[in-house]
């Protein structure tokens, strides 16, 4: 679990026992407002009249659900790694563009995974061929790209 929080929360630093320990407190407040939230939402949603609520509804509570629980949790995590500085990696002036450069490459792939999410979810509703679902994933795609690739880039310390 701590290599998949490594990789997607872009943790860097050295994980001594009380970083881990921080670590592992995020991703149990975590949980625990995932368990609470999806507890909630869903006992709400069921006691909706069902037969009134047309299949858009489904997409969107299951859309408002990804939100919350993909990007929600995400921004808590990330804040909590980098209150603890575990997220800023240390570069000499000579790797700074190869770091850089995984850092937009790193973009790359959250912009693209979030596009086809936003894509999947936008075009159940509008149509699968839909300028509307095409744009609104494509403007996901450079929005969370940049947005992560700033945050990396802003994290990268030179040093000598």
């Amino acid at each position: 679990m701590i290599k998949i929080m490594r990789y997607f929360f872009s943790i860097r630093g050295v994980l001594d026992e009380r970083n881990r320990r921080e670590i592992n407190r995020i991703a149990t407040n975590a949980f625990m407002f995932l368990w609470l939230y999806t507890a909630i939402a869903n006992i709400a949603f069921i006691f909706l009249p069902q037969t009134k609520l047309p299949k858009s509804a489904f997409i969107g509570f299951a859309f408002l659900n990804l939100v919350i629980g993909w990007y929600g949790v995400s921004v808590y995590v990330s804040h909590g790694i980098s209150k603890l500085k575990l997220n800023y990696q240390e570069v000499s002036v000579d790797d700074y563009p190869r770091a850089v450069r995984k850092a937009w490459q790193h973009g790359a792939w959250v912009g693209v995974v979030s596009g086809i999410v936003v894509y999947v979810m936008v075009a159940n509703i509008s149509g699968f061929i839909s300028w509307t679902a095409i744009g609104l994933s494509l403007l996901i795609v450079l929005i969370n790209w940049t947005m992560d690739a700033q945050r990396e880039i802003g994290h990268i310390v030179k040093v000598k």
